[in-house]
């Protein structure tokens, strides 16, 4: 996915401050180094899709505030959807989704 880097870092500085987490703290739950998150932070680093999912319940935030207006392109709905998909993890829940999705695009047709 392509996100606006400068949008995404100032949204991840707000939610670490907020939650008063110092840039070595979340870089630890990330997996990652400091300097990674300060990239992250000034625009430099691009985020993992990988990353999202653990980024959002470190900083307690739901994945979408990462992602509202941050992203570039209409076509990268496929991967948002996909990336919720991929957090159910009931697979009798993971057909109702599909099941949905189904029903909604023979009714969009």
């Amino acid at each position: 996915m392509d996100f606006d880097e400068a949008i995404l870092g100032n949204r991840i500085k707000q939610a670490r401050d907020k939650k008063g987490l110092s840039q070595t703290e979340l870089a630890k739950a990330l997996g990652i180094g400091q300097r990674g998150i300060s990239e992250l932070e000034n625009g430099k680093r691009k985020l993992a899709v990988s990353e999202l999912p653990v980024l959002a319940k470190t900083l307690d935030v739901p994945i979408l505030y990462f992602l509202e207006g941050t992203m570039l392109e209409e076509g990268e709905l496929e991967g948002l959807l996909l990336l919720y998909f991929n957090e159910i993890r009931k697979d009798e829940l993971k057909k109702s989704v599909i099941d949905i999705a189904r029903i909604l695009s023979q009714t969009s047709s």
